[in-house]
């Protein structure tokens, strides 16, 4: 028995252009929509959901630490909840800023210069 494969399988080119075809027909019968998913990100109101469902998680963790570890239980999951938040949070900001400068004074860093 072989292992599922982690990755989808690979569209033959007649299958590209009939999925480019029905994404261009759903884009024109319904564009209010495709200006939500063009960009990959889900719409405002699907993320304020997870956000709230992430939050009342994160609560019932909470609790769940200090019914069994005590006070302190509750702290140590509080202090990783809000250090996993940050780092989320900084990736996002991160990820949100445009990219290097790709002009003629601009270094790769893969190009192997050193600073000196």
């Amino acid at each position: 028995m072989t292992p599922p494969e982690s990755r989808p399988p690979r569209l033959t080119e007649a299958e590209q252009r009939q999925l480019d075809e029905l994404e261009r027909r759903l884009a024109n019968q319904f564009p209010d929509l495709a200006g939500n998913f063009s960009g990959g990100r889900p719409p405002r109101l699907e993320r304020r959901r997870v956000a709230i469902v992430l939050a009342a998680a994160g609560v019932a963790l909470i609790v769940l630490a200090a019914v069994v570890g005590g006070v302190g239980g509750a702290l140590a999951v509080l202090c990783s909840l809000a250090a996993t938040a940050g780092v989320v949070a900084l990736l996002h900001r991160r990820a949100a800023r445009p990219g290097p400068q790709s002009g003629p004074g601009a270094r790769r860093a893969d190009s192997g210069a050193t600073g000196s």
